[in-house]
């Protein structure tokens, strides 16, 4: 037989954000499943691609891949670089770091108009 693989998940309280709905929508972004990327999912329409780069539209390809929101992720997310050759990681990203400072994960998505209310 196989051998069995465990994971464990960091718990990760949402200390700093109070609004209940942000909270949900960072746990449902850290586990890549959001209405915006999913939403086909319930309704049988086609799955969403990216307008600019015709591939799926996923939380990895909104905060990590997509060219054309790359000015968007060096004004808001500046902070969740790897250090050695500034290429952004969806675990960085999405980690208790989103939440420093400086590091303004609602920022990016309300001006890249990704939010579901403002």
């Amino acid at each position: 037989m196989g051998e069995i693989t465990t994971y464990t998940i960091p718990q990760w309280t949402y200390t700093r954000v109070q609004d209940r709905h942000l909270q949900t929508l960072l746990a449902r972004l850290r586990i890549c499943h959001t209405y915006l990327t999913n939403k086909f999912l319930l309704t049988r329409d086609p799955q969403p691609y990216c307008d600019d780069c015709m591939v799926p539209f996923t939380v990895r390809h909104l905060f990590v891949e997509c060219p054309s929101l790359i000015d968007l992720r060096h004004r808001y997310l500046y902070r969740c670089r790897d250090r050695d050759n500034g290429v952004y990681h969806l675990s960085q990203v999405l980690g208790p770091a989103c939440l420093a400072l400086g590091h303004d994960i609602f920022g990016f998505l309300g001006e890249g108009g990704f939010l579901p209310y403002s």
